[in-house]
């Protein structure tokens, strides 16, 4: 009898927290709801985190359901703690205050920390995470102190999936990965930022990747005014395949070595199209001498990459964010090993041209870098390819001129 009693006060507790009866056809669900759909306030002036936090406690090994054509207002932070294999279904759609003084100096709106199994999805592709930026980005146009939030924060966390969803109007980046993070996958993923004045949506990189092993990204679309994919500081085993990015400054390797050792490794980027852009791909370092750090950048490969407008098919920076006179006086240490660009294709824009690429390596550190089967072109005459400090087992012609 005592175990019965238990039983009805823990449903009892799960269906108050969820609009729906708890389904029992599993064993968890003598503790826990295996279904949990939170009730929606209705208006942008009642905050829904507590109620869809309450039912990730009621369903932390189950389902938690953001039902079609339901809009639920997210008015604080937002922190997937309590989630232990959950599934989280949203069909309809979470709407981030637009409220720039919560916001401002905050890490993350969506915080996903020490969390070992999360399944975010969408079946229908309906569901939509909206970061609700505008006001972030007239404000950071007129004070660019402003610290904006990352959309969706992944530290410390294992065996996520992230699929089928769309994420728009990032206050500032739309997904960082860091902490040691590991087996994290995003599948069929949008992401768009886009303004409604004359401010651009700045700093909205698509993908973070930092501290963190086998990060994999697979059929993506990025809008945005920064990086499509970064790979920071720590990234190992990250792979991206399948991804169209409109209107960035591309897939790139940094910024690395602002202040510290910074490392690279073990990244493969295959099958891009690339439109826009300020480049396809690259990589940015920064100098050496007493104000910056250095890096260490190993087993990294472009292939079959698609320009379409962009200033340059690839890039190598190596004077990031100094002067050249600077850089004159304190060259990049940066090692560079292995690094691969290999069947890049299409059109550059008339910017540079007829410049296709800009490959200016660390003139105090080593640059392994080898370039095959590139076939883009400029939008008339031939290509040209600007080198500095390159190795002669480069695989283009060079001409000298490289800078940046």
């Amino acid at each position: 009898m005592f175990h019965f009693i238990l039983l009805l006060i823990g449903l009892g507790l799960a269906h108050a927290a969820t609009t729906t009866q708890p389904d029992h056809r599993t064993p968890r669900a003598q503790t826990r709801a295996s279904t949990c759909t939170p009730l929606a306030g209705g208006n942008g002036s009642i905050d829904d985190v507590p109620a869809i936090q309450s039912a990730i406690a009621s369903c932390a090994s189950g389902t938690i359901v953001i039902p079609t054509g339901t809009t639920y207002y997210i008015n604080s932070a937002f922190s997937f703690a309590g989630c232990s294999g959950c599934a989280f279904q949203i069909e309809g759609t979470l709407k981030v205050a637009s409220d720039t003084d919560y916001w401002g100096g905050r890490q993350a709106i969506f915080l996903m920390s020490g969390i070992n199994g999360a399944n975010i999805f969408s079946l229908t592709g309906s569901g939509v995470i909206d970061g609700n930026g505008q006001n972030a980005y007239d404000l950071f146009a007129t004070d660019s102190t402003y610290k904006r939030p990352t959309l969706f924060y992944i530290t410390n966390s294992k065996n996520v999936v992230i699929q089928n969803l769309r994420f728009k109007n990032a206050p500032n980046v739309f997904h960082s990965v860091t902490g040691g993070s590991t087996n994290i996958d995003y599948t069929d993923i949008t992401l768009s930022a886009v303004s409604k004045s004359s401010n651009a949506p700045k700093n909205t990189d698509g993908w973070d990747i930092g501290t963190s092993t086998y990060v994999t990204i697979t059929r993506a679309k990025v809008t945005n005014d920064d990086d499509c994919v970064a790979f920071k500081s720590g990234c190992n085993y990250a792979t991206v395949t399948d991804i169209t990015c409109v209107g960035s400054h591309g897939i790139s390797v940094g910024s690395l070595g602002k202040t510290n050792t910074d490392t690279v490794q073990n990244v493969l980027v295959s099958d891009a199209t690339m439109i826009n852009s300020t480049k396809a791909a690259g990589i940015k370092l920064y100098p050496g001498g007493p104000n910056h750090g250095t890096a260490a950048v190993s087993n990294v490969t472009f292939q079959n990459v698609v320009v379409q407008n962009c200033d340059y098919a690839f890039q190598v920076q190596s004077c990031y964010g100094e002067t050249a006179s600077y850089c004159t006086s304190y060259p990049s240490t940066a090692q560079l090993s292995g690094l691969i660009a290999k069947g890049f294709s299409g059109t550059t824009s008339s910017k540079y041209a007829p410049t296709v690429a800009n490959i200016n390596c660390p003139a105090a550190g080593s640059c392994g870098l080898t370039m095959a089967s590139m076939s883009v072109k400029p939008p008339s005459g031939s290509a040209t390819y600007l080198c500095a400090t390159t190795p002669d087992t480069l695989g283009v012609t060079c001409k000298s001129g490289a800078s940046g």
